[in-house]
């Protein structure tokens, strides 16, 4: 295999302007492996946003090809560009504003009908454009094989095979980049409609744009929703013009059916030619290992074994080597026993004690913030992510949204929102945006109100997972049986309480596949470095805010006046307070102060054990509650909040008292 570092291609100008090849969009339905050949193709200059207005996270990279930077662009997945949806909206404005110089559009092999609707659309744009066939490997494990010479004939364009997890084609595909043409395969629109499509473009010819940038908002204009169609005519300078406006009139009312229909049922009559003729299936002798075990994770018996299996897992790995060896090690030996002697001996040398404390001290920088961060929080959370990383890679994912459907349809949800919800055991605010993907306002709201109820984000988790690997099994259990049985009670009565008919839900299920550890790495890497690039600055002011606070009296103050709530009704000691308070800033500070006070042995087991359940049922952070007020206004966020902190509170005081009731020990 040629190294990327080492392709060396002579460009041609194959661009309608003429010029030479110098932005790439990746297009692609959702997970077809796109942001994998994103990652293969690009050798530096990554920088991940969002999309301005959006949620919508762009990613571009540089790829070198003869002395010039061409940039990739990757974008989440698209199924069409005619609704108004984040994804799509973005997909648009990507390919008219920015103009890109051809599309590079990602395909599963193994289901690749789905993706040749795509296809079909790009291609009424007559847009350069190239098919990379990802996942070959599996489409052949399946017995799918599809002739891609007669593909690449039919169509026009090039049609690359690749692998991308294996890094299989991608020298292939970075070469074919400058062969890439208009696509030939001719369009099935009805003559009328068509003719209109070309009126359209031609006549919004005044306005800088390429033959193929008009002709897709031409489409867009005709076929869109409201907004969509509205963004287009503005986007072609059409909107006032009295020719463009009876043309759409005239052509709807030719047919009687909706224009978009019209151009949806062409497209897909387009993708079924292409795919009868260009794929055929063969006989599959044998069942790979790994499919079996992907069927096995499917159904109810040895799906919720495999799932309860994977979470005793994930107490091994992260509470006992992450928590337990790991952070000893850290912690321990190397932040207490070699670097704290010796900055206490560089610190006795400054005269004033107030800086001394600041820094050293029990609220000091480098106890609150150093430690906690670099010694605790960083090597728990980089194990945590590789391990949810490999979850994710393997392709689990999507089984357990088939697996748990039945239980998410009895809170008023659908398999749909385990999306979201898995995605809260990374980060809550990134999930809360995820909810975006289920398809009402009530679904997004029971599941903004479960998330904020009982799931915990990664920060939170792991910490979470290591005070329990110092009590025990029996102790993880209990909180999470208590946690889970509470939220599931939530969700039906929430859904009791909002009746609606339920919505559909189809999920495409991918293989399970032997996770690639390159791809694994780049994650945690990347999660790694953006929890310290948020967390750092937080827990620095976190650190000052609390050694400003204990140094005036304000926290004794605060102890005091919850005293009668927090030891009273929790039977917790008064210092749970600032976990409460540091949580509510950031998950994470609060679970590291409760860490610090379990190492301590300020708490019993029994009382741990309230504690969990109370900062896990806790108010989520404020980052958080300022995107549930956006997502759902503040009356709806303020209900959620107030719930949730009431929730939180009746339930520890509630186990509280039954532990002492019970005698229970753990």
């Amino acid at each position: 295999m040629v190294p990327r570092r080492h392709v060396t291609i002579v460009m041609h100008h194959f661009h309608e302007k003429g010029s030479i090849l110098k932005k790439v969009l990746l297009l692609g339905v959702p997970n077809v492996g796109k942001s994998t050949i994103f990652s293969r193709l690009i050798i530096n200059k990554v920088s991940l946003r969002t999309y301005p207005g959006t949620a919508v996270e762009v990613r571009r990279g540089d790829l070198r090809v003869n002395g010039e930077d061409v940039e990739i662009i990757d974008i989440p997945g698209v199924c069409n560009l005619y609704f108004n949806e984040d994804n799509e909206r973005v997909a648009r404005n990507i390919l008219i504003d920015e103009a890109p110089d051809l599309v590079v559009q990602v395909c599963d092999a193994k289901n690749l009908k789905r993706s040749l609707v795509l296809t079909a659309l790009l291609a009424e744009f007559n847009i350069p454009m190239i098919l990379a066939l990802n996942m070959v490997d599996e489409a052949a494990q399946k017995g799918i094989k599809v002739k891609r010479h007669k593909l690449e004939q039919m169509l026009g364009t090039p049609v690359i095979e690749t692998i991308a997890a294996e890094g299989v084609g991608i020298p292939s595909l970075i070469s074919a980049l400058h062969t890439a043409v208009t696509p030939t395969f001719a369009s099935r629109l009805p003559a009328h409609l068509a003719a209109t499509v070309t009126h359209l473009a031609e006549l919004s010819a005044d306005t800088p744009r390429t033959v193929w940038e008009k002709r897709a908002l031409a489409l867009f204009a005709i076929a869109g929703d409201h907004a969509t169609s509205t963004w287009a005519l503005q986007k072609s300078g059409l909107e006032n013009n009295p020719v463009a406006c009876q043309a759409l009139l005239d052509a709807q009312q030719s047919f009687h059916r909706h224009l978009g229909l019209l151009v949806s049922r062409s497209e897909s009559l387009w993708a079924e030619a292409l795919y009868a003729e260009s794929v055929y299936a063969t006989h599959v002798t044998s069942t790979p290992l790994l499919n079996r075990i992907g069927d096995l994770t499917l159904t109810p018996v040895t799906g919720t074994l495999t799932l309860l299996a994977l979470i005793f897992a994930l107490y091994l790995i992260v509470g006992k080597f992450a928590a337990g060896i790991v952070v000893d090690l850290l912690s321990d030996d190397f932040f207490g026993g070699i670097v704290a002697p010796w900055l206490k001996i560089v610190v006795a040398g400054i005269p004033y004690g107030f800086v001394r404390d600041m820094i050293i001290g029990e609220y000091g920088f480098y106890t609150m913030a150093v430690v906690p961060v670099f010694g605790l929080l960083l090597p728990i959370l980089t194990v945590f992510f590789f391990t949810f990383g490999c979850i994710e890679d393997s392709g689990y994912i999507p089984r357990l949204s088939i697996l748990l459907d039945r239980l998410f349809r009895k809170v008023g949800l659908n398999g749909k929102a385990v999306l979201p919800m898995v995605l809260g055991f990374s980060c809550v605010t990134m999930a809360t945006i995820s909810t975006r993907v289920l398809d009402n306002k009530r679904e997004r709201f029971i599941a903004i109100f479960l998330l904020s109820l009982g799931i915990p984000c990664s920060a939170k988790l792991s910490v979470i997972l290591a005070i329990m690997a110092q009590i025990s099994f029996t102790a993880f259990l209990f909180v999470f049986g208590i946690v889970f049985s509470l939220t599931i009670a939530t969700g039906i009565i929430l859904n009791k309480m909002m009746p609606c008919e339920a919505s559909n839900f189809i999920m495409e299920v991918p293989p399970i596949r032997i996770p690639s550890i390159k791809n694994v790495l780049v994650k945690t890497s990347y999660r790694s470095v953006l929890f310290l690039k948020e967390a750092v600055p937080l827990f620095v002011i976190s650190a000052f805010g609390l050694f400003i606070a204990q140094r005036v009296g304000l926290l004794t103050i605060i102890e005091t006046l919850f005293a009668p709530l927090i030891s009273g009704f929790l039977g917790l000691p008064p210092q749970f307070a600032e976990s409460l308070i540091m949580g509510f800033i950031r998950g994470e500070a609060g679970v590291a102060i409760l860490k610090k006070m379990a190492d301590a042995g300020t708490m019993n087991h029994a009382q741990l054990v309230v504690a969990m359940i109370v900062t896990i049922l806790f108010i989520p952070c404020v980052t958080n509650f300022m995107l549930i007020i956006k997502e759902q206004g503040s009356q709806r966020a303020m209900a959620i909040i107030t719930a949730v902190t009431t929730t939180a509170i009746i339930t520890g005081g509630a186990v509280n008292y039954f532990i002492r009731w019970a005698h229970l020990t753990f």
